[in-house]
């Protein structure tokens, strides 16, 4: 793979609340609720991105674990963003519209709890999206544990 490579993604809007998105080939759409003027057919773009968020701890958990020569036979997670309103409805001046993101992970594996930290440690540093959120500002609180 080489060091540096682009991403494209192209995209128009449905509606005011709706978007439709491609890249390589595939859809991505996101809309609002209705209480927000969306259709609700879609997740929002900030459910999207916390899913972004999950979907990349998963390849670099995985390829981490392959690395440190760790079986992880399965990988359940959930995330929940604290996302403050304030700064996109003009009331406050905010550093970041998630102050807290709570991320959890349950792993089937035989890994011990040292081996487990030290595979959210790396993950951590690695996983573009969780570098993206942390350099933002966001306090990402992890949970790992063993099934």
């Amino acid at each position: 793979m080489p060091d540096l490579f682009k991403i494209d993604v192209a995209g128009h809007a449905v509606s005011h609340a709706r978007s439709e998105m491609v890249a390589r080939g595939k859809v991505i759409a996101t809309d609002e609720p209705p209480e927000r003027g969306g259709t609700d057919l879609y997740a929002t773009p900030l459910e999207t991105m916390l899913s972004s968020f999950l979907g990349c701890t998963n390849v670099i958990a995985n390829f981490v674990a392959g690395s440190m020569k760790m079986d992880v036979r399965d990988m359940q997670f959930d995330v929940c963003g604290h996302f403050d309103t304030r700064g996109v409805f003009g009331k406050a001046e905010i550093g970041t519209p998630f102050p807290v993101i709570e991320l959890r992970v349950v792993l089937d594996t035989d890994a011990n709890d040292e081996q487990i930290a030290k595979l959210a440690k790396t993950v951590g540093e690695k996983c573009p999206v969780s570098v993206l959120l942390r350099r933002a500002g966001c306090e990402i609180q992890e949970n790992w544990v063993r099934k």
